[in-house]
């Protein structure tokens, strides 16, 4: 199987150290304040409190008795610990109803105090000390969770198949619990695929914690089954509609639901945006050893949910209709649809893809879009091409030395300094396998069904290199085709905003800051014309947008 982990949740978070933080214990002063928000009742040993997979599940607070925690079923049964008075149950799904990720029975005569759903989420607003605690295990156990492999989801795949490593990347970044068989490294894997009834044509397979199978499945399937979609959304209406769950539309989300405003954040991927998939940014602010870009989705997104924002993955708007509103209305895939008081733009910008021949044929065997520690297992000891100049290039660059045998930075500009930071420069310049070569271009790709090797032009020399791993970080394309023409957008497709605006506004009154063309449409991040292209950025645009928003609500509630 794939990563070994340890099968205890303590031991999983820094050694241990952290046991104290992931089950603390409460005392008698925290009992009276959780039964302001619950309940006491009564259970014998043996009743079950909850179900791996189950949703909208309350949390239990132990008075007395204990509660045994496990994942899996049957002779996959596997059980995380006994938790007695004092201990609590849950982690940060349980803040947005999402499915369970372990089951929870009493194992004696218990007593518990119980709080639903609705009634969590206000006590950790409004209970700073108790909220601490409870939001720090919280967001330590999901941690847990996804580095044990015992339980959690099944998958099986192929690592030279595209689509399983789409499936991988969407459960990863969601930060689902999985199990990960390859047909070609793991000798189960063909055994597992007789047991449920599938054949290598069926990859990637599903096997979720219920048992259900599902061959070949949309991201959108697959998060319906685990209990990872939101089952709350369809046919709503918000204040805010945030579209897009990058920085800045984390952010927005977070500052908006703070002020008491309803929102629903909506993504086609997972939190976090092209940031999301950054092995480390070191130049944000607060962070002077760096964070994973998922590090800073996870955080943003626990605090969307602890303030009650809906986060909705993975949920793509198809359009918006925005004549007579508001309310705003925002056609989703899978014929659902929400309405909106307002709406903020938050979808960034893709990654360009060159005009290449057979450049999908080998997505996902030799062409990859993102650098995580899943592509630099494919690379290791392996020469590469990172093709880009920009700092997620970089950032690629710099974490990927750390496994291939030599890194080629491939750009078709004089030097990385027209739009590279400072620092990733230096540590290039300083690492001894990386190389930067300017002036170049891939023009030909070559294999059967993997990549074997590239051609590329180098200040007008053609060379062929034995190379089986390409990354591209080639410039920005605005996610904007969505909106129609709803909103005024500049000569490449990205949102105007504000005075810029101003020759398609239509009101009295000039737009709010980040207001687009369309009065109650804010527009925030990489999406935006003229915008900074770096987290800080799109993180303060984010919350600014909620105060323009807070302008364009008061006039029209």
């Amino acid at each position: 199987m794939g990563n070994k982990s340890s099968s205890r949740p303590e031991d999983l978070v820094a050694g241990g150290s952290r046991h104290h933080q992931i089950f603390p214990r409460l005392n008698e002063k925290q009992f009276a304040v959780l039964e302001r928000y619950g309940e006491r009742r009564r259970l014998k040993a043996g009743d079950v409190l909850f179900t791996e997979g189950d949703r909208h599940i309350p949390m239990f607070t132990i008075v007395s008795g204990t509660i045994e925690a496990s994942r899996g079923a049957g002779d996959k049964h596997h059980v995380l610990g006994t938790h007695g008075p004092g201990s609590f149950t849950g982690e940060v799904g349980t803040l947005a109803g999402r499915g369970a990720v372990a089951t929870a029975r009493a194992t004696s005569d218990c007593e518990v105090i119980v709080i639903d759903e609705e009634s969590l989420r206000a006590l950790v607003v409004a209970e700073a000390e108790l909220s601490e605690t409870i939001m720090r295990a919280y967001i330590l156990r999901r941690v847990a969770f996804i580095q044990d492999q015992h339980g959690g989801t099944l998958v099986i795949g192929s690592s030279a198949s595209w689509s399983t490593l789409v499936l991988r990347h969407f459960l990863s970044r969601n930060a689902q619990p999985f199990a990960y068989f390859d047909i070609v490294e793991h000798e189960e894997a063909k055994g597992l695929l007789e047991r449920y009834d599938a054949t290598e044509a069926d990859i990637p397979v599903i096997v979720t914690l219920q048992g259900n199978v599902l061959k070949q499945p949309t991201n959108r399937a697959v998060a319906d089954a685990i209990g990872l979609s939101p089952d709350r959304l369809n046919g709503e209406r918000f204040d805010v509609v945030v579209v897009g769950a990058g920085p800045g539309g984390l952010a927005a989300a977070v500052y908006a639901a703070s002020e008491g405003l309803r929102v629903a954040v909506v993504d086609t991927k997972a939190p976090g945006g092209q940031a999301g998939t950054s092995s480390k940014i070191e130049n944000y602010f607060g962070f002077p050893t760096g964070i994973s870009g998922q590090a800073l989705a996870g955080r943003g997104l626990s605090q969307c949910r602890k303030f009650g924002a809906e986060v909705g993955v993975p949920i793509e708007v198809l359009g918006i209709e925005c004549e007579n509103a508001p309310p705003f209305h925002l056609r989703l895939n899978y014929d659902e649809h929400v309405y909106a008081n307002a709406v903020v733009i938050a979808t960034g910008a893709r990654y360009r893809k060159p005009q290449l021949p057979r450049l999908e044929e080998f997505e996902g065997s030799g062409i990859y879009y993102s650098a995580t520690y899943m592509e630099a297992a494919f690379c290791n000891n392996q020469e590469l091409i990172i093709v880009g100049g920009g700092n997620s290039a970089g950032q690629a660059a710099v974490f990927l030395s750390g496994f291939a045998r030599h890194v080629h930075i491939v750009i078709r500009g004089d030097g990385l300094s027209a739009s590279m930071s400072n620092y990733l420069i230096r540590r290039i310049e300083a690492a001894a396998n990386i190389s930067v070569h300017v002036r170049t271009q891939i023009v030909e790709l070559n294999g059967e069904t993997q990549l074997e090797s590239i051609k590329w032009d180098s200040q007008g020399h053609i060379e062929e290199k034995p190379i089986r791993h390409v990354f591209l970080f080639l410039g920005a394309q605005p996610s904007t085709g969505w909106l129609g023409d709803c909103v005024a957008l500049d000569k490449h497709g990205f949102v105007l905003t504000g005075p810029d605006a101003m020759p398609q506004w239509s009101s009295d009154r000039p737009p709010h800051y980040l207001e687009t063309s369309r009065q109650g449409i804010f527009a925030v991040g990489d999406v935006r014309s003229g915008s900074v292209k770096r987290v800080a950025a799109a993180v303060g645009e984010g919350a600014a947008a909620i105060q323009s928003l807070h302008q364009y609500l008061a006039l029209n509630r």
